[in-house]
């Protein structure tokens, strides 16, 4: 069994993209829904939330546990694989992707703000983007109005945002929150089709297949 973990309906997008890639194995997708959102928690507590979640899932069987959320990735990752010996796939901002894309060398991140001022992401953007102008941009409530399905309410807040950066010839949009995923194709209408949009689903799908078939053999099965 493959345990997915984020705090609401953000991750679904990857469950998607590892059901197409293993189609045949039992997925739990656990929705922390008392703890939305993770991307506004301190990192200490966050710590605690994930590490009760990883231990609920692997008591149900869970060989691997995905994060699929770059807020609970980017602060908890590291400090969950030293506590626990099950597999944990994170998923961070698909920043090199965007980095080998872009042809006007100015890319944006859109992102909780855990992520926006995280290490992780800064590291990501050091080692890839120097070359690059990169728009670290935070939305505090962005993911809580896609949970509760607040159409025009996310309309306006991606149109109000993105009014700040749209003379800036950013022609990348790295998409750091897996909630944002799922309102892609509203995001592509406001930002204009010539505008770039990466996500990670696809990447963490693969390195979870990777791992599974790699259990399986040591399994002999």
């Amino acid at each position: 069994m493959i345990g997915i973990i984020d705090s609401g309906i953000g991750g679904k997008g990857i469950e998607k993209e590892i059901r197409k890639l293993l189609p045949n194995v039992r997925i739990k997708y656990l929705a922390d829904t008392k703890n939305f959102p993770y991307g506004t928690k301190k990192i200490v507590v966050l710590h605690n939330i994930l590490e009760n979640n990883i231990k609920e899932l692997s008591k149900k069987g869970a060989r691997i546990i995905v994060l699929a959320c770059n807020s609970a990735t980017v602060s908890s990752v590291k400090y969950l694989r030293r506590k626990f010996d099950v597999p944990i796939v994170g998923v961070v901002p698909a920043i090199k992707p965007a980095a080998e894309a872009t042809k006007t060398k100015n890319i944006a991140i859109f992102a909780t703000p855990i992520t926006s001022r995280s290490l992780a992401q800064d590291d990501l953007i050091n080692k890839y983007c120097k070359d690059i102008v990169v728009y670290k941009i935070p939305f505090k409530n962005l993911a809580g109005l896609i949970e509760r399905g607040k159409t025009d309410a996310i309309t306006y807040e991606v149109i109000a945002v993105w009014r700040k950066y749209k003379d800036k010839n950013i022609d990348t949009i790295v998409l750091g929150c897996t909630h944002y995923t799922l309102i892609r194709k509203e995001i592509q209408k406001i930002v204009g089709k010539n505008v770039k949009i990466i996500d990670s689903n696809i990447a963490v799908a693969k390195q979870v297949k990777k791992i599974y078939d790699r259990l399986e053999e040591k399994n002999g099965r």
